[in-house]
């Protein structure tokens, strides 16, 4: 059997990581599976860093969704290769395979994203394009044979809003990496008074991932608690548009000095950054299954998170949860955790516990070796 591995659309984010991962682990699987991959730069690069040989890969250092001759180059592919299935690892692809194709979904903008997101990108020309771009997406994700989601809610959107059977969306739990399971760092002493606490984001930049709220938040901590000290890290490369505004705002409210900006990191990096920090800060208003929690689970840190439902699915009882958008309100709920030895220990305590019921990294790629394969048998 063959198959198409496409993540040429993929450029920044959690689904650069996704990629890797699985390719790491198709490399090293003993199947009866041919495995060609298609891979966007930035997935090359996460694969380089992983020791991942990409000499035989097929380097796209241009997304299809953007390009008519990557999409033609994409198509020769296919063609010379003859797989029996394409597996996109999250579309759209932005093309029709003659292959049987498995979509993989994990736009949240299309399957359950809330006006709560569309509040926050700025202003009605944007949530106009983002709506249009959302149909637009929709279209091209209808163009698959199969689908697999992240969680039940996009599958339930799937079907609430694109009319796709649930028989035919499969469902793979998003996972952390094994090195973070393998990390064993301490779980984080809860920080005494004279301690600086330090909160870590790790995002690429989307609006919906509401990062602007971080120096609203910084302020509020500096008048609630003005005899402690806190910084909130985050991972945008120096280049991204969004910074200056972050930093803009962080000039506004007198935080300059508590947002610190690590650029983006490898996931190496980030179990150094958590081995500094205290908490995970994840303000985000919209997601599926962001591997931003696991990995902060894994490691043993606090999640403070919006009070959305997405984020109780995930995280459970690992997480406290403040009103979406309010960063006094997010402020009241960090000093309370820091004051509260039985709540801190009982996060760290449930966030081990949803860690080991996810499945691991090469059980992931099992339940994805049994979509694609029902893909190819099915159609």
């Amino acid at each position: 059997m063959r198959v198409l591995v496409n993540a040429t659309t993929l450029v920044k984010g959690g689904g650069v990581q996704v990629a890797a991962a699985f390719i790491c682990e198709a490399a090293r699987a003993d199947t009866d599976i041919n495995w060609d991959f298609a891979v966007s730069s930035q997935v090359a690069e996460d694969l380089h860093l992983l020791q991942v040989n990409t000499a035989d890969m097929h380097i796209f250092n241009s997304s299809p969704a953007r390009s008519a001759a990557q999409r033609r180059r994409l198509r020769r592919l296919e063609n010379q290769l003859q797989p029996d299935a394409v597996y996109t690892i999250f579309g759209p692809a932005y093309m029709r395979f003659k292959a049987p194709h498995l979509c993989g979904v994990a736009v949240g903008w299309v399957t359950h994203s809330t006006w709560l997101a569309f509040v926050a990108l700025p202003g009605w020309l944007a949530r106009m394009k983002t709506m249009a771009l959302c149909i637009y997406k929709a279209i091209w994700l209808r163009a698959a044979d199969r689908w697999v989601v992240e969680a039940e809610n996009a599958r339930q959107g799937l079907r609430r809003r694109l009319g796709i059977s649930e028989g035919d969306v499969d469902i793979v739990p998003n996972s952390c990496a094994a090195l973070f399971r393998a990390a064993k760092l301490d779980p984080a002493p809860r920080p005494e008074p004279e301690d600086l606490v330090r909160l870590v984001y790790v995002t690429a930049y989307y609006p919906h991932k509401n990062i602007e709220l971080l120096p609203a938040v910084a302020a509020a901590l500096k008048a609630m608690a003005p005899n402690r000290r806190f910084e909130f890290v985050i991972t945008l490369p120096e280049d991204e548009p969004g910074l200056a505004t972050i930093r803009q705002l962080a000039r506004h409210h007198g935080v300059e000095g508590e947002i610190i900006n690590v650029g983006r990191v490898s996931h190496a990096e980030i179990i150094d950054l958590y081995r500094d920090a205290q908490l995970c800060f994840m303000p985000s208003l919209l997601e599926t299954f962001s591997a931003s929690y696991p990995e902060a689970m894994a490691l043993g840190r606090p999640i403070v998170a919006s009070d959305l439902d997405f984020a109780h699915a995930v995280c459970g009882n690992a997480a406290v949860y403040f009103r979406a958008g309010d960063p006094e309100h997010a402020a009241q709920v960090i000093l309370s955790l820091l004051d509260d030895q039985s709540r801190w220990s009982g996060c760290i305590r449930d966030g081990y516990s949803v860690v080991n019921a996810l499945p691991s990294p090469r059980e992931k790629f099992e339940l994805y070796v049994q979509a694609i394969r029902q893909t190819a048998a099915e159609v």
